[in-house]
């Protein structure tokens, strides 16, 4: 995995990975406990990472993904498309930050 990606890739394969439900059922619920337990400073970081995946063209995107999550959490199950779930990891965290 890309390093520049490695605060991205912990939220995406710890909070959203196979136990994704003991920190909500949402995306938001997610990404509310996800700021409960991880610096603000990392939760800054992420947003600044999906920044620079969202610049990426969609095949780019949909490849650095693949590997960032290391086949342990697809979007679509989510109602989500690569890109529209990056969106809102880095919409609901700036927000908060």
């Amino acid at each position: 995995m890309n390093k520049s990606y490695k605060n991205t890739g912990t939220l995406i394969r710890v909070f959203f990975g196979q136990d994704y439900d003991l920190f909500g059922e949402t995306v938001e619920e997610v990404l509310d406990s996800y700021l409960e337990t991880e610096n603000p400073k990392t939760a800054a970081k992420v947003c600044q990472e999906a920044e620079y995946l969202l610049s990426l063209n969609d095949q780019a995107l949909t490849e650095a993904f693949e590997s960032i999550s290391q086949g342990e959490f697809y979007p679509e199950p989510w109602g989500e498309t690569v890109r529209t779930f990056l969106e809102k990891i880095k919409s609901h965290l700036s927000a908060r930050l």
